[in-house]
């Protein structure tokens, strides 16, 4: 059976009519009938025989050239096979395995095996869907001259290729009522300000560089600055994840959308110099206190693999890391269709003395239904409460609804 299912439907039909006529000529004693048939059958014999025989160190390599591009991005591939040599001649189709969202599968032909100096192939993809893809195995059909005979053979390995959410270039965003840049409120933003600093007796192996002066001279003994990130801005940046809150699918839903401002908006916020959280429905996915230097592909590599969540409320989000969290924490949140419940937990959740920043979506114009009253409502009541918000429909880009969010926080200011 297993020689039958390597047979091509024309080796098939060579085969059943090489044996068909050698009975025939059996039965007729027709021996030019009989020798007729024969040969067809040594043929289709001789196809399987041949596509059998292993491609003597067959290998590849498969070379992407960026390791992560975002959503709608195009990125090469290479693959180089190289073999030692040897075998019979055959024809060698190859096909590369590749996620339905990025396109075609690509395939292409060798007549007469793998040159001796190896064989290079490129070709192109585009990352149209968000998350984390492989591609591979590659897959490799060997087929005897006549095409009567195939054997299908796979290797096993497999490369990874990241598709972040879409990016766009923000401008920085005021942060309080004071009208101040991020940056500029470094001072005022987080516990405390750079003259009125937390401060705790020298220890044995502190650096000197942070002994607090002042303080030390009203103490009259050695005192030194606590953790610098203690007057530095934190923002919580809260992402609606829960799926209650979107509607749609692809990259046009209300839900990519979302994540594509998170993202964009978290990087301008780290590039204005604030210490940034993610949170989501589920609850804290970054934390402040992780490495400085790494915290941008952190971001967004935690935004690459958010999904939604079966989740009901933000609660776990905005009130994620208990007593750790800095009560002047700023708020920026990415919200999806509201309820009565949330709007009380985002009240109760505004911060004491930072700042709360809103881009709540029309979830319904995502989908091409029309605008619902009941989200201007609570855009209504959460800039009643302090909160700076703007309301996004479908037709609304990331840059514009941060310029409008940027609008509203100085008419405020």
């Amino acid at each position: 059976m297993q020689a039958w299912r390597r047979l091509t439907p024309r080796g098939r039909i060579v085969g059943v009519f090489g044996l068909l006529a050698g009975l025939a000529g059996v039965v007729f004693t027709q021996r030019d009938l009989f020798w007729l048939g024969a040969f067809a059958f040594a043929v289709v014999i001789g196809a399987l025989l041949m596509v059998s025989w292993p491609v003597k160190g067959l290998r590849h390599e498969r070379r992407l050239a960026v390791t992560s591009v975002p959503v709608g991005t195009e990125f090469g591939v290479w693959l180089t096979l190289t073999s030692s040599g040897g075998g019979l001649p055959r024809m060698l189709h190859f096909e590369d395995v590749v996620p339905p969202s990025m396109g075609i599968r690509p395939r292409f032909a060798l007549s007469g095996g793998i040159p001796s100096d190896g064989y290079r192939v490129g070709y192109r993809l585009t990352g149209a869907q968000r998350g984390r893809f492989r591609i591979g195995p590659l897959l490799v059909r060997s087929l005897d001259p006549f095409g009567l005979a195939r054997n299908d053979m796979a290797f096993v390995t497999t490369t990874e290729i990241a598709v972040t959410p879409k990016i766009y270039e923000l401008g920085g965003l005021r942060a309080g009522s004071s009208g101040s840049s991020a940056e500029a409120r470094s001072a005022r933003a987080g516990l405390v300000g750079q003259d009125d600093v937390l401060v705790r007796e020298y220890r044995r192996g502190d650096d000197v560089r942070r002994v607090h002066w002042r303080s030390t001279a009203r103490a009259g003994e050695l005192m030194v600055r606590r953790e610098e990130q203690s007057w530095q801005p934190t923002t919580r940046l809260l992402v609606d994840n829960r799926r209650c809150a979107h509607v749609g699918g692809g990259p046009d839903s209300s839900f990519e959308w979302a994540v594509s401002a998170a993202a964009s908006a978290g990087l301008a916020l780290l590039g204005a110099g604030s210490i940034l959280e993610l949170a989501d429905a589920d609850g804290l996915s970054l934390s402040p206190d992780s490495d400085r230097s790494v915290r941008s592909q952190q971001l967004l590599y935690e935004l690459t693999d958010i999904t939604l969540t079966s989740a009901e409320s933000l609660a776990a989000g905005l009130f994620a890391g208990g007593e750790n969290r800095l009560p002047s924490s700023s708020v920026l949140a990415v919200l999806g269709q509201l309820t009565d419940a949330d709007l009380a937990t985002l009240i109760e959740a505004t911060p004491r003395s930072g700042s709360a920043h809103a881009l709540l979506l029309d979830v319904q114009s995502f989908a091409g239904g029309s605008s619902r009253s009941a989200q201007a409502r609570y855009a209504v009541e959460l800039a009643n409460r302090g909160w700076m918000v703007t309301l996004v429909t479908g037709s609304t880009t990331v840059p514009q609804a941060w310029t409008a969010l940027h609008e509203a926080t100085e008419v405020l200011a």
